[in-house]
């Protein structure tokens, strides 16, 4: 016969030895911050909670039990305290509310008080044959109200902050929610709604597991900024369990010495092996920090070179165009070919350092899209009149192949995607010695019909095809790495960098866009496609980063 006291002692005994852990592991992860300060004083109410709740439900003594059930609404109205400045500082801090703020705190301490020294939430105990059930106080709907309202409250905060954060932090967010949401779901099943129907707490201990669902997901969201992270987390959550389940096996169901010894030799090695396994991923993750930090460096180093060497370009270039149109006196034709060229290669330069720059700020985080309902046939007929002169410097027909039918307004930072597809553009010119380079725009809503459209199909693509070099297969998938070039790239224009491919991908991901290329190998040119969501015209304007 299933004994059922025996799994709830289990399973409230790997409750609090988790949250305790995770406790601890979230406040020693950044012992200043608030965010984990509150998450820890949150953790340990709600433990408190857990824990009276379970030894009220043990014991014996009349007056212990009462206690302990008052001590417990005690744990659990304080709990929404920490809870509520939690979200005030998670995923970002947020706008405070100094009002609010002290209705918060009064409601948590009231309620705390009644409930620890009154009989108005608990008036009673009774000893059945499953443990202590309780006879609730007149108070305890006033308790539940002010417990609904300050998870909405808590609930809505986040909600709101959560159109205003970046898609990391909205992911933290998520999770957050996702544990709440559980946890008061299951609460309510099984704390409140069970109890008033059936007169009975019998059934509140599957409110109590769903604690570690939510202090789970909370301590995955805010301690770690990456999953990779959560390795070392996920790693030692199975070596504990195993360890665990391992010593009951051996202390409470061998009851033969000599097979007892066995399994505790087996649990000495799997403790060994479970602790290289810890200290391996640890080590990965510690390898990943720092060229996390070698990365950010060089980002910041390439950032403040490219600040520093646009200033002296730029006046290069100004003034050489100034010795061009003869503010300092006629210069002759040898003199205009030289300062000519100085022109060139110093715009040339600009570019590259600008790319650098916008590299840089993406990888730091630093990126500001600024959205706008934008007509893209517009945006695209501005690069075609800049690019076309260049085009027919090498004798290449640049052809735009506008649509017929107007295409719907996209929300958009119109100057990022501008520069994704100059570059690109400029990428073809560049890499093709005779033929043409064509740009055309179609929205795949209405190519694939409308039912598809709810499956991913709402998008607009931009095609750029040229008849130049192209690629093969084993270089395809490096086209759009930093610095990578083709052979036949390098063949054909020597002073590329491959920056400019690696800049219009990042500028088209921070749109939520896509961005491919295809090639039926060297010599067959090369196919650009560049697709972007047709978003909301209400679309708010955000900093984002890769």
């Amino acid at each position: 016969m299933i004994n059922f006291s025996f799994i709830n002692q289990i399973f409230i005994f790997l409750t609090i030895s988790i949250g305790i852990w995770m406790a601890f592991w979230v406040y020693f992860a950044n012992r200043k911050a608030k965010v984990n300060k509150m998450f820890f004083l949150m953790t340990i109410s709600i433990l408190l909670w857990v824990t009276f709740a379970y030894f009220a439900h043990l014991s014996s003594q009349f007056h212990h039990a009462l206690s302990l059930r008052k001590l417990a609404f005690g744990a659990s109205s304080f709990f929404f305290v920490p809870a509520y400045f939690f979200t005030m500082h998670f995923p970002i801090e947020g706008k405070r509310f100094l009002i609010l703020d002290k209705i918060v705190i009064g409601i948590g301490i009231f309620f705390c008080l009644c409930s620890v020294f009154t009989n108005l939430i608990v008036e009673n105990i009774q000893v059945k044959e499953w443990g202590t059930d309780i006879i609730l106080g007149k108070g305890i709907i006033y308790l539940y109200g002010a417990m609904t309202f300050l998870t909405f409250i808590i609930i809505a905060h986040l909600i709101k902050k959560y159109f205003k954060v970046s898609k990391q932090q909205k992911l933290k967010v998520q999770y957050f929610l996702i544990g709440i949401l559980f946890f008061a779901l299951m609460n309510l099943i099984f704390n409140v709604f069970l109890p008033f129907w059936r007169g009975s707490v019998q059934y509140y201990q599957f409110g109590d597991y769903s604690t570690i669902f939510f202090l789970g997901f909370t301590a995955f969201a805010i301690a770690k900024r990456e999953l990779f992270e959560m390795k070392v987390v996920v790693t030692s959550i199975f070596v504990a369990l195993i360890t665990i389940l391992l010593a009951l096996d051996a202390l409470l169901f061998t009851e033969v010495f000599t097979i007892q010894a066995l399994k505790g030799i087996a649990l000495a090695i799997f403790l060994i092996f479970g602790y290289m396994l810890i200290k391996s991923v640890f080590g990965e993750v510690k390898r990943r920090k720092e060229l996390e930090k070698l990365s950010r460096a060089k980002s910041e180093f390439i950032s403040m070179a490219s600040h520093q060497l646009r200033t002296p370009l730029t006046a290069i270039k100004g003034y050489s165009s100034l010795i061009l149109e003869g503010t300092y006196g006629k210069a002759n034709e040898k003199q205009k070919k030289v300062f000519k060229n100085i022109f060139t290669s110093s715009e040339r330069l600009i570019k590259i350092v600008n790319d650098l720059l916008s590299i840089s700020k993406i990888e730091l985080g630093k990126v500001i899209l600024e959205k706008e309902p934008v007509r893209i046939e517009k945006l695209i007929d501005s690069v075609y009149q800049e690019m076309k002169p260049l085009a027919q410097e090498k004798d290449l027909k640049l052809i735009w192949q506008k649509p017929k039918k107007p295409l719907p307004e996209i929300n958009i930072d119109s100057l990022k995607i501008r520069q994704a597809i100059f570059n690109i553009i400029d990428n073809a010119i560049k890499y093709t010695e005779k033929g043409n380079i064509t740009i055309k725009i179609q929205n795949l809503t209405s190519l694939k019909g409308k039912l598809l459209a709810s499956y991913g199909a709402d998008k607009i693509q931009i095609v750029i095809s040229d008849t130049g070099r192209g690629f093969t297969k084993e270089e395809k998938n490096r086209v759009f790495e930093l610095f990578v070039r083709g052979r036949a790239g390098i063949d054909t224009f020597v002073e590329g960098t491959g920056i400019g491919i690696n800049v219009a991908r990042k500028f088209v991901e921070l749109h939520d866009g896509k961005i491919r290329a295809e090639s039926q190998g060297e010599g067959k040119g090369a196919t650009f496609y560049i697709e972007l969501p047709i978003t909301s015209k209400s679309d708010n304007n955000f900093i984002k980063s890769i």
